[in-house]
């Protein structure tokens, strides 16, 4: 209640007079930019703190009684008037931005009938709960005219001769450069400039926002006014000094409000009826065409007078543009209504404009960019619409040359700007490469050369490389143009390759906080050329796949264009969409043939639909493949595999014959003695035996065939066997997802079947995946091995209890043996004696015992193997006391890629001696860079192989190992890391270099630490903070 009574009484406190003089009181830009801040504050706080209408009605009544005297206040205090106006504004500016929050979500404004609607208001955000628009409209409609009224008053300063003819500045004016916020105006003077301004700027933003509830004639005073007050504008002679010209910059930039407002149906159709220039203008001219020659006549006149400073002449572009836009949006208003726009200019007066804005493109201000790319894209679209003709033909040259020209220029103002920001990037896009002129094949091609746009999207796509955003709008765009148009996909095919290959960074934080927040920004990419699939693509956007998503998507929806040659509906666009398919896919075809293990799961998918399409290569060419017995295992697993879903997924027609011709070559695959192989083969042909091959009703061995009774046994052995149904029951959720026809569509390739992981490069395939689960395996059958060793060891060794053959040793080697026995038993390996040709001949035992010279010979060669085995042992032990003396810590940089970082923290874990050192890639210790760096660490510390999709499973695996894990990240948990006591066993991540550590990883953690920092840049090196951690962690155990 504090902060809502805090809120009733900011209007008035705002709006006081401090001064207890009478003096003249003055302010300039940058007083009004600190009091819009703060109304605009105090207008966001107030609708989220009021939840219910009564709670709005003492900031309705300050309002009235404000706005029914504010001429009257006028008089009295100077800037009582501008507050007030300012602190309206912002509340109006606010209630747009609910609106059009309740506009994303669905929500339509609501009026006095849907009030009392209870049903709807749980759907509503609570500001736009209580707010009755209908009722708002009312009152400021009621103090509208006395806006109006105030708004006149305030002009005057606009028209009047004898402060323009004053060319008198003072020595602090003179000597300002000029800028946004620097008039070159007296002081009283910018003061009544810029109540005039404000005047104009709210009642055209009032009037605009009423007329979404008024629709009778209640606002035509307004609409009066501010047509007077451009045409008046546009009328009044240029002025030959600087005051003058500073003053009519000034009514340019309040009349941007104005024709901001006129945009609309009903102050289109009051215009109409009082264009007093358009009823003197000869018969049969365009209406528009006065006012837009003498607005262009007057503002060209102002800019050539030269009177103005550099800086306030760029200013006075950006309005003169702002305004041209709105002008322009006039007739486009009217033709997205349907009506005919021939009345409204004509060809020359936009040819006039054209060439007016090609001409000052290269050489535009950051703060023109917008509205000039947004008034190209206008005029195309109204040339394009047939009524004014148009603006490209492959006859005349003069227009061919004004695309060069525009391309040129537009790639000249792009390279120009400083920032790439997504609503310039977005309009050039749109604007240069519009719909109205990329169907025709000249502007892209001219003989042997690029046409004009060709050559822009080269450029593009060339700064594309360094700039995410700009590729990944420039795909949207391009591949949205190219499915309208699929004749020009032709001109293309290298482009789109390069889009299909495209990868970046993952994340722009830049990226979407413009798409969130700005407002120009939704606009335009809202206008580039539409997905086929929006809901997929808006969901990859701002990601590394956003290029290949968008190709994918094409051609997909190409794909339905293709499938329609030849029928009845079949037409040009279905044979180009066909041609290009085929062109593109040639082209690929290419990239793969040496690049396989990277594309595996996409080769496989891509096989299957072909066998599934054409049946008959199925005998022709994947038999003999399965019956090549010297295939590599590898290559034959991607074969198994395919075979298999061919197998489950074709047709009913061609099902049992591919299930006589593949499954026979398949199941010797169970034999083989790759593990890989094998454990793949067994759950693909218990996928074909469960689905295909039914139980059969009687089991007697009697009436059963052989082969009957071998599969059936296979089929239950392959159901019961345990190892079996462990790797059937970590796999058979991929086996079970497959779909060979939903993994062709985009949503299928890059959408995981079974859950969202983290996407690297091609989604893991089922062949690895079985690979990862037989090498957790193979560690229980290792440990059961060697149990088995020891065992056999010790019956070997039952010879020590014959006493002829112990008497041959002496005591001290009894003594050395029986410490060898006792103490490396596990690490004993079997000895094989070969005898010689005379040894052999004699093998009796008697004639052994009697024979000592070979016996001594024997005995010699004991002596020999004992001492190897002492020398095995002692470097046995001593390489056990090593890892025994290795601290518990595992350090995990499998999310890093840079070889400095490995290596650097590898020669940091041998330093620190830690239990090892997980990379994602263990080939990257043969680096000569590497190996530059680590100085041989790599030899003195364990590395351990863990990709990046197994870092999830290797942590959990140190978990139930009992080891903690831990992250080096800044969360909002996280504990600093002189504050943090490590335990005995730790496994610490790391993360990416700029990304840090993934959201799914960070959930496993048992706690994050970061690093104090306490420097600006506050970005510590990735290497440096895994060497701090690890140090701090043999510090506190060097002291338990």
């Amino acid at each position: 209640m504090l902060l809502l009574k805090s809120l009733y009484v900011f209007p008035n406190n705002y709006t006081s007079y401090l001064y207890l003089d009478d003096g003249f009181v003055t302010y300039d830009d940058e007083d009004l930019d600190s009091w819009e801040f703060e109304a605009k504050r105090w207008a966001r706080v107030l609708f989220l703190v009021i939840k219910e209408e009564h709670q709005f009605a003492p900031i309705l009544q300050f309002i009235q009684n404000h706005g029914v005297n504010i001429c009257s206040q006028n008089n009295q205090k100077e800037w009582v008037p501008v507050k007030f106006l300012i602190l309206t504004l912002s509340l109006v500016l606010e209630i747009e931005n609910i609106q059009e929050r309740s506009a994303e979500f669905g929500i339509p404004v609501r009026t006095n009938s849907e009030m009392d609607s209870l049903d709807r208001v749980h759907q509503l955000t609570h500001a736009d709960a209580f707010i009755n628009y209908e009722e708002l409209a009312k009152l400021f409609t009621f103090i509208l005219e006395e806006l109006v009224s105030f708004g006149n008053m305030s002009c005057s300063i606009f028209w009047s001769s004898v402060v323009m003819e004053d060319a008198s500045l003072p020595g602090s004016i003179r000597g300002k450069l000029g800028g946004p916020s620097q008039r070159r105006l007296s002081s009283s003077t910018t003061t009544t400039v810029l109540q005039a301004i404000m005047s104009v700027k709210a009642v055209a933003l009032i009037c605009s926002w009423c007329a979404q509830f008024k629709n009778d004639a209640s606002l035509n005073f307004a609409y009066s006014f501010m047509w007077n007050f451009f045409l008046k504008t546009i009328t009044s002679p240029t002025c030959d000094n600087e005051v003058g010209a500073e003053i009519c910059l000034a009514t340019y930039e309040a009349s941007a409000s104005v024709l901001r407002a006129l945009v609309s149906s009903q102050a289109l159709d009051f215009v109409r009826e009082n264009d007093k220039l358009g009823i003197s203008a000869e018969e049969g001219r365009p209406w528009m065409d006065s006012w837009v020659h003498y607005f262009l006549q007057n503002i060209n006149s102002l800019l050539a007078v030269g009177v103005l400073s550099r800086a306030r002449r760029a200013i006075l572009l950006n309005w003169k543009w702002l305004c041209l836009e709105y002008l322009l949006s006039l007739p486009y208003h009217a033709l997205e209504k349907g009506e005919n726009i021939s009345s409204f200019l004509s060809d020359a007066v936009v040819r006039s404009i054209f060439i007016d804005l090609l001409e000052s493109l290269e050489n535009a201000g950051e703060g023109s960019v917008l509205p000039m790319l947004r008034s190209v894209r206008l005029m195309l679209e109204l040339l394009a619409s047939g009524m004014l003709g148009s603006v490209v033909s492959s006859c005349n040259s003069v227009d061919f040359q004004m695309i060069w020209h525009l391309v040129h220029s537009s790639w000249i103002l792009h390279v120009s700007c400083n920032k790439r920001r997504v609503a310039p990037i977005a309009a050039l896009l749109s604007s240069v490469l519009h719909s109205s002129v990329f169907g025709d094949e000249g502007m892209h091609v001219m003989g042997n050369t690029p046409g004009p746009l060709k050559w822009f999207i080269e450029k593009v796509l060339e700064e594309g490389t360094k700039s995410p955003r700009t590729i990944r709008l420039a795909a949207l765009h391009l591949t949205g143009l190219l499915l309208l148009n699929p004749k020009i996909i032709k001109y293309y095919i290298k482009e789109l390759r390069l889009l299909t290959l495209f990868g970046s960074v993952a994340f722009d934080e830049d990226f979407e906080a413009e798409l969130a927040e700005n407002h120009d920004a939704k606009i335009e990419v809202s206008l580039l050329a539409k997905s086929a699939d929006p809901e997929l693509t808006e969901s990859f956007i701002n990601t590394e796949l956003y290029a290949r998503v968008s190709v994918a998507v094409l051609f997909f929806k190409l794909a339905d264009l293709a499938d329609m040659v030849g029928s009845a509906n079949g037409d040009e666009d279905c044979q180009a969409a066909l041609d290009s398919g085929k062109l593109f896919l040639l082209e690929l075809l290419d990239l793969v043939r040496n690049n396989l293990p990277a594309v595996r799961q996409y080769l496989e998918t891509f096989a299957i639909n072909i066998y599934l399409k054409f049946p008959s290569l199925v005998g022709e060419q994947l038999v003999p493949i399965l019956q090549d017995y010297d295939m590599r295992p590898q290559a034959l697993s991607s074969y198994v595999f395919i075979a298999a879903n061919i197998i489950l997924h074709a047709s009913k027609e061609v099902q049992s014959s591919h299930l006589e011709d593949l499954f026979p070559p398949i199941v010797p695959l169970l034999t083989s003695h790759h593990h890989s192989l094998r454990g793949f083969t067994q759950l693909l042909v218990f996928q074909v035996l469960s689905k295909l091959f039914r139980t059969l009703e009687s089991r007697t061995s009697i009436i059963m065939p052989l082969e009957k009774r071998c599969f059936e046994e296979l089929k239950s052995y392959l159901a019961k066997n345990s190892d079996c149904v462990r790797l059937r029951a970590s796999m058979e959720g991929y086996l079970d997802a497959y779909n060979p026809k939903l993994s062709i569509i985009p949503a299928g390739i890059f959408v995981n079947r079974v859950e969202e992981r983290e996407f690297e490069c091609v989604s893991t395939s089922l062949m690895e995946q079985v690979h990862n689960f037989l090498n957790d395996v193979r560690e229980d059958l290792r440990c059961s091995m060697a149990k088995d060793v020891v065992t056999i060891k010790n019956e070997r060794l039952k010879i020590g209890e014959d006493p002829d053959n112990m008497e041959l040793l002496s005591d001290m080697d009894k003594e050395k043996l029986h410490t060898q026995l006792a103490k490396g038993s596990s690490l004993d390996f079997q000895k094989k004696i070969t005898l010689s040709k005379n040894e052999k001949k004699d093998t009796s035992f008697s004639s052994f015992l009697g024979n000592r010279e070979p016996y001594k010979q024997l005995l010699e060669m004991e002596k020999e193997d004992e001492l190897f085995d002492q020398a095995l042992q002692s470097r046995s032990v001593a390489m056990e006391r090593i890892r025994a003396s290795r601290q518990h810590f595992v350090l995990v940089a499998s999310l890093l890629d840079r070889i400095p970082n490995l290596a650097g923290l590898a020669r940091t874990c041998e330093i620190f001696k830690a239990s090892g050192l997980a990379i994602a890639d263990a080939n990257v210790i043969r680096d000569k860079q590497f190996q530059l760096i680590s100085v041989t660490a790599e030899k003195w510390v364990p590395i351990i192989e863990v990709p990046v999709n197994s870092v999830k499973n290797f942590l959990e695996r140190k978990k139930h190992e009992g080891f903690s894990i831990l992250g080096l990240e800044q969360t909002a948990n996280s504990v600093p890391l002189d504050q943090y006591i490590f335990p005995k066993k730790t496994v610490l991540v790391l993360g990416r270099e700029k990304e840090g550590i993934p959201v799914d990883i960070i959930h496993m953690l048992d706690a994050c630490i970061e690093i104090p920092q306490l420097g600006v840049v506050r970005s510590l090196n990735v290497h440096v903070s895994g060497a701090i951690a690890l140090w701090e962690y043999t510090r506190q155990h060097r002291l338990q």
